[in-house]
């Protein structure tokens, strides 16, 4: 993906069109060229025509979020083809920055995985869009120039094409019904060269009719026999360029921790679970993480270590994951710890991160008692 072919939907309301012609007149200079309506939609043009070419062109979809914004029926037609084509394209192409007193919680419960930055409607509030938009399609540029440099040439295996030839996208029962006929070519000793062939096929390019079923039925794999993946092979997944096979990794480490958390290597899920990575990377990363802490309580400290970063975002990331903790299982967390979080994010002035650590703060009833072993010394 060349910079310059980027291209930026910009959705608004009426009401809110000044600051976002100043918005695409920031990011027009800056070599990315914005889709908003008043330019590209002109008399006698289709309207809906015209939208969904942006809207299926587009790289990324800044969302000005305002009160006018989340009552408008065009704006909500934008968001939800914007969020199926997240779905299908497992990455994120919404970015909401908030301009008025709207909470983030009035956002579509479709976008409340998303961090909405409150930016100020002025010159300064332009800046701060353009800044994230750039720092997004830097790391997209930097992420398809590694893949398209690493990619091997993949020799197809007869057997496995086969075998997943029916898998399409999403379909998990097809995915697991030919996980088991993978599962089947197992021998004595535990090896699989059918399986291992089809490891080859995560170096397909996405659009290879083959990729996806092949991801999908190693997910499966790997759920279903988790002794066939190696360590190895997970560490690779994890770290390749392309963020669908590095989401396939974060979603196996999801799964076993649910079932098998020793098998789980939590150095692999420190890297996925970083606040800068795609969502569908991170989110079944930090998934796994939170599902892990009551059996390995060591695992709080990778939050509590972020809520001391200096990176706002990451903070912001990490409180709101120890806040989905005091949701659903408050007696894992410590009040101290919190508190002295809270302390810290205070000394900062981190109130998004404070309000969120105040949050769980309220949801924790005592001071646990970390007691790992029944018996013994």
């Amino acid at each position: 993906m060349k910079r310059n072919l980027v291209r930026v939907f910009i959705s608004h309301a009426s009401s809110d069109k000044p600051f976002a012609e100043r918005v695409a007149v920031a990011l027009r200079n800056s070599a990315i060229s914005p889709w908003i309506d008043k330019e590209e939609v002109l008399v006698g043009d289709d309207v809906l025509e015209k939208l969904g070419e942006g809207l299926r062109t587009m790289d990324l979809l800044v969302f000005i979020v305002s009160k006018k914004a989340l009552g408008s029926r065009w704006v909500d037609r934008e968001l939800k083809f914007a969020a199926r084509r997240e779905i299908e394209e497992r990455q994120i192409l919404i970015l909401p920055f908030i301009i008025d007193s709207t909470s983030s919680s009035e956002l579509p419960w479709y976008l409340q995985h998303l961090r909405a930055e409150r930016v100020a409607a002025d010159k300064y509030g332009v800046a701060a869009i353009l800044q994230s938009v750039t720092a997004r399609v830097s790391r997209r540029v930097v992420r398809t120039d590694r893949l398209s440099h690493r990619r091997r040439t993949v020799t197809k295996d007869p057997t496995v094409d086969k075998i997943i030839a029916n898998v399409g996208l999403g379909e998990w029962k097809r995915a697991t019904a030919a996980a088991l006929r993978v599962l089947k070519e197992t021998d004595a000793a535990g090896r699989n060269q059918t399986f291992e062939a089809l490891l080859q096929y995560q170096d397909l390019p996405e659009d290879d009719k083959m990729f996806w079923p092949s991801l999908h039925t190693i997910e499966m794999c790997a759920d279903l026999a988790p002794d066939l993946m190696s360590r190895l092979t997970l560490s690779q997944m994890a770290k390749d360029p392309n963020f669908s096979v590095r989401s396939s990794a974060a979603s196996i480490c999801m799964n076993w921790a649910q079932f098998a958390p020793d098998r789980v290597p939590i150095d692999i899920l420190l890297n996925l679970s970083v606040h800068d990575e795609d969502w569908y990377v991170q989110a079944p990363a930090n998934a796994a993480l939170k599902s892990m802490a009551g059996a390995v309580p060591g695992v709080l400290e990778i939050f509590y270590s972020r809520l001391r970063s200096s990176d706002a975002e990451e903070r912001a990331h990490a409180a709101a994951c120890i806040l989905d903790i005091a949701e659903n299982e408050p007696n894992l967390l410590d009040r101290d710890d919190l508190k002295q979080a809270s302390a810290k994010l205070k000394s900062l002035g981190d109130r998004e991160a404070l309000d969120r650590v105040r949050r769980s703060l309220a949801k924790v009833k005592s001071k646990r008692t970390l007691n790992r072993y029944k018996y013994g010394l």
